[in-house]
Order: structure tokens, then sequence, then C-alpha cells
């Protein structure tokens, strides 16, 4: 029979706890919730009404071939996009512009990549600042790691899941800290899940989340530096999104 120190069960119990307490996806009930209709939530802006529109469009149903990208495939197909539109950010867009944005954003698309770092995001307008109804932010990379985001390392593909897709890929049995290797808290500290990172393939549509394509600040190849805030910096490596997510499949840890 084995022997258990005291401290030993002390040490499992914290570790279990804490794991526990880790956020995660949930069944997420939207009744009630007065942004629900709202799907422009509370921009105060032309381009942050576009924007948010985007950003909340529901469930749908993925039938048919559709376009699938590994992080290099999908980066060559951002940049290719970047080209085709030729301006940073949606305010400054032609109407004919415009018209383009929005065919390319029509793309219900996948993307293969590893899962290092996953968290909840903040009160935005999307959301109607709500506390309680937030975005969880996966960030795809092309490779594995075992340390938390820290200078050097390559920046990754934001992909969101939203209020109004949460509960479809929570019943489908996904767990964030099971397949993300870390997880940013509220206080912007990283934390181990536990787990190693997990290969996933993400599902959902195509997003120019152009409110966060700063070169140097938002976008680039490399993390760069932290803010005193605790968020690194370039933070991404295009201002294209899968957003919303609308299916997350386990690809495991073998490369």
């Amino acid at each position: 029979m084995p022997i258990f120190r005291p401290q030993f069960v002390f040490l499992l119990a914290f570790a279990t706890n804490a794991f526990a307490e880790l956020p995660e996806l949930r069944d997420l009930d939207l009744t009630g919730w007065d942004c629900l209709t709202q799907v422009a939530g509370v921009a105060r802006t032309q381009d942050g009404n576009e924007r948010n529109v985007q950003k909340n469009r529901g469930t749908a149903e993925i039938a048919g071939k559709i376009p699938s990208f590994d992080f290099a495939g999908f980066m060559a197909r951002a940049v290719e996009y970047d080209r085709q539109i030729e301006r940073k950010h949606r305010r400054d867009l032609s109407p004919e512009l415009k018209e383009k944005v929005t065919s390319l954003e029509k793309q219900i698309v996948s993307l293969t990549g590893w899962l290092v770092l996953g968290y909840q995001g903040v009160p935005e307008t999307t959301n109607c600042r709500s506390k309680d109804f937030l975005d969880w932010h996966l960030e795809l990379s092309p490779e594995p790691a075992d340390h938390a985001t820290q200078p050097g390392d390559p920046t990754p593909i934001i992909c969101e899941i939203t209020p109004r897709t949460q509960a479809l890929i929570y019943r489908s049995g996904v767990r964030i800290q099971k397949l993300a290797a870390f997880m940013r808290l509220p206080d912007n500290s990283f934390v181990a899940t536990g787990s190693k990172a997990h290969k996933i393939r993400v599902t959902g549509y195509l997003l120019w989340d152009d409110e966060h394509n700063k070169e140097d600040s938002d976008i680039g190849s490399n993390v760069e530096w932290f803010s005193a805030e605790g968020y690194h910096h370039p933070w991404r490596a295009t201002a294209w999104e899968v957003h919303p997510i609308l299916k997350i499949e386990d690809l495991g840890t073998n490369r």
C-alpha cells in the first residue's frame, strides 16, 4: 500500500483546487441578456458597429467543403487580403473596398494550430460591456511551447469564442483547461493548466479585426515587450481572425 505524506496530500489538494478554479467554458444561458438582440453592441462609431455585427454572428451550419489552413497557409492568405484591401482600418475604406471586406468575411474557414494560451477577454462594446458575458481568446501558435508567453516567441493567430457560440462549443465537450497549456488570468498573470498544448482545428467565420491592426503594438512576427499592465506586444501575427468560432476539434499533443 503506498504511503502518502501529509505535505504531498496538501499540495495535491491545492493543485486540484487551483485547477478547478481556473475559468472555463460554460453552458451559457443567454436568456434575459439585454445585449442578445443588440448585434452592434454599444459601439459609438460606424466602423465599430460594422465590426461588432460581424463579431456577433450566431451559430451556423457547417456544410460542404470549406477552406482549411495551417498556420503558414492562413498567414499567406491574410497577407494577400491585406494587399487587396490596401487600408489599415474600416473607417478608411471606400464603398467598393467595404463590399470586398464584407464578401471576405462571409467565409467559414478552418485553421489548425497549437493552443499554447487561452483566456477570457475583458468587457467590450461587442457584448455591451457585460462583465458576465465575455469572449474567449484562443491564441493559436505555429508550434507548441512549454512556457508562458515571453519575448522572442512567435505571435499567434487570434481565434475567439463569443457568448453566442460558447454553449454550442461547451456541449460538444470542449474544455479550454484540457486544450491550452497556459491561461492568462484577469490580473494578466499566466498560470499553467497542467496540460500540454494541444493541436486543435477551429472552424468559424473569417473576420478582419482592424481595431487591432497597429504595427509594433498589435501586429508583428514575434513578441518583443510587455506593457506595465502585463500585456505582450506585438500580440498577434495578423488582424485577420477566426471569429466567432463555431467548432473546435482536438488533434492531440503529438506533432
